[in-house]
């Protein structure tokens, strides 16, 4: 089930929790279609390999960009680069400014988890010149589109449900499926979530808790990550 073809001695765990991160792409989510799905990771991508636009110029505004079939209404593209390219950039005004375009605040929490998990994933990829993993075939169900009545906005910019854990944790609690991929590479990729806080002194894998953090702390500041 290897979602990389290399000669890299590419851990097991992370091999099969993108493999299985990549398949959610193409489920039927909360708001989105398993096409919609995937063509957000589709848009991440083009983000990325594109010419970069300044934070402040929307990709819908450029003729020619995107493509009038797009399966995307653009408020959505337009959040995806900018999440991808700029992420360090975004302001409640902003947020705002998406939502008022016709995207359903939860929606919103959906696509932010989906364009995350992405990144997350195809980052790892090209850091290490391997393939990025394939995309499968998508679900035609159609997503329910049903609010979470426990989902209020309170501390966060997105409505969020009162569980416990880090505000990080909490942005996505109004999408638990999106939470749950979440969690699927945070334990191949960082640190089991029960670990987060409790267990500062064992290895993971090779390295040691601190060496990680010490890795996670650069990368946050190199992607001007606010924590």
């Amino acid at each position: 089930m290897a979602a990389y073809a290399t000669e890299l001695p590419i851990r097991p765990d992370l091999d099969a929790s993108h493999a299985e991160v990549a398949r959610r792409w193409a489920t039927s989510g909360a708001w989105w279609s398993g096409a919609e799905r995937l063509a957000m990771v589709e848009e991440v991508r083009r983000a990325r390999d594109g010419d970069q636009l300044a934070p402040w110029v929307s990709p819908s505004q450029i003729d020619g960009l995107i493509a009038e079939d797009h399966v995307l209404p653009s408020a959505a593209v337009d959040a995806i680069w900018r999440l991808t390219n700029h992420p360090g950039t975004l302001t409640a005004e902003w947020h705002a400014s998406i939502l008022s375009q016709g995207v359903n605040p939860e929606a919103y929490v959906e696509l932010v988890g989906v364009v995350s998990q992405a990144n997350a994933v195809d980052r790892f990829a090209d850091a290490l010149n391997l393939t990025r993993v394939d995309l499968p075939e998508p679900s035609f169900d159609e997503p329910p589109q049903l609010t979470n009545d426990s989902a209020t906005v309170t501390s966060h910019w997105v409505p969020t449900v009162p569980i416990k854990g880090p505000n990080v944790v909490k942005a996505l609690s109004a999408v638990p499926f999106e939470g749950d991929s979440m969690n699927l590479l945070l334990e191949a990729q960082y640190v089991k979530m029960g670990s987060l806080l409790g267990d500062l002194v064992s290895d993971q894998n090779s390295l040691t808790r601190m060496q990680v953090e010490v890795l996670a702390a650069r990368t946050s500041k190199l992607n001007e990550c606010f924590y």
